[in-house]
């Protein structure tokens, strides 16, 4: 987890942000969306955005709209279905499903979502001393942020099952400790 603090207000806001997606459970997620039903033939899908808080910031300084970091598409959960496809996925799942169609979603504001870029922003924003603090040094460690779109299922063309093994992966990369290194 990454710390970073924001006065604002006479408060002081300590986030803890994930640093890899482990981090962001299915349990927070289920929990974030409990609220948000969905159509027949739609899933919400998690957009999971990393990148550095520095990135972040400055982009929100020079009043850029989105980032250009690295997207990751993982499943939260489908409306009604009969899709036996769907119905397979578990929360957490990574999809393949075109960026161009991802865009093309609806955007879900889920009010409890603390992992969202928007609600980073709002705290930021009324944080006027945050540069002179961090002397615009931020870290270049990546944060993961969640936002949440509703996709019609025959946009998700695939995912990953993390659970799959493969068996002698081994034979073809071996790696071997050198004397003196780690």
């Amino acid at each position: 987890m990454k710390q970073f603090q924001l006065l604002a207000d006479g408060k002081q806001v300590n986030f803890n942000f994930p640093t890899n997606l482990e981090e962001i459970t299915p349990e927070y997620l289920e929990a974030v969306t409990a609220q948000v039903h969905i159509a027949d033939h739609h899933c919400l899908v998690g957009v999971v955005y990393h990148e550095s808080l520095g990135s972040v910031i400055i982009a929100r300084r020079q009043a850029k709209k989105g980032l250009t970091g690295v997207v990751v598409p993982i499943f939260i959960k489908a409306g009604t279905t009969d899709s036996e496809f769907i119905k397979s996925m578990k929360c957490k799942d990574k999809l393949i499903i075109p960026s161009s169609q991802l865009s093309l979603g609806y955007h879900v504001a889920a009010p409890k979502n603390v992992l969202s870029l928007d609600y980073f922003i709002r705290h930021l924003d009324r944080d006027v001393s945050v540069a002179a603090r961090y002397n615009n040094n931020y870290g270049k460690e990546e944060c993961y942020f969640v936002e949440f779109k509703l996709v019609p299922n025959v946009n998700i063309v695939g995912f990953y099952d993390e659970t799959t093994e493969i068996p002698e992966h081994d034979k073809f990369v071996e790696v071997v400790n050198i004397e003196g290194g780690e």
